[in-house]
């Protein structure tokens, strides 16, 4: 295979496929619920009402829940203490905007869909927390770091069809 086909390759993947096999392993753990209009409507207001504050305090809560989690605890040195103030500060998040800032939309959804429908709400705002995560230049760079031990010969040999090498550019 030509040097200069194999770099346009490894540029394209590691730029692009890497951040999107990372996004297809987080969307892989959690399902998007059928959702209706009411649902869509506090989906909408939840996205709208949360701060970058709001944010950060979801996304510092789900890095600590996730590291108490057995095969991720020993790369987690969260106190107690913290786990609790991460708590409180997510509860209070959630309070604030359910309650003052959504709750026409919240009542809504939990009158025509029931309680389960307001954790479903939550789903986009996750989903937008999540593609902002693997933005940070740090996120990008552990991302960029798998490429390195990746066999991208395997991947080229196996995956690229003659229709693919054309669009790189090589005709095969």
């Amino acid at each position: 295979m030509p040097l200069n086909i194999l770099t346009a390759v490894r540029h394209r993947f590691s730029h692009v496929s890497c951040l999107s096999l990372m996004a297809m392993s987080l969307w892989g753990v959690s399902q998007m619920a059928a959702a209706g209009p009411t649902v869509d409507q506090l989906s909408d207001c939840l996205v709208k009402s949360t701060t970058a504050a709001d944010k950060s305090a979801v996304l510092q809560w789900t890095f600590v829940a996730l590291s108490a989690h057995p095969e991720l605890k020993k790369f987690s040195n969260v106190t107690e203490e913290q786990r609790t103030q991460l708590d409180k500060n997510l509860a209070q998040v959630l309070q604030r905007i359910l309650v003052e800032q959504c709750s026409a939309q919240t009542k809504a959804v939990i009158q025509a869909e029931g309680m389960q429908a307001v954790g479903d709400s939550f789903q986009e705002l996750g989903s937008i927390t999540g593609e902002e995560i693997l933005k940070t230049p740090e996120v990008k760079d552990q991302l960029k770091g798998v490429v390195r031990y990746i066999d991208l010969n395997k991947l080229v040999m196996t995956f690229l069809t003659p229709d693919l090498w054309n669009k790189l550019g090589a005709i095969r």
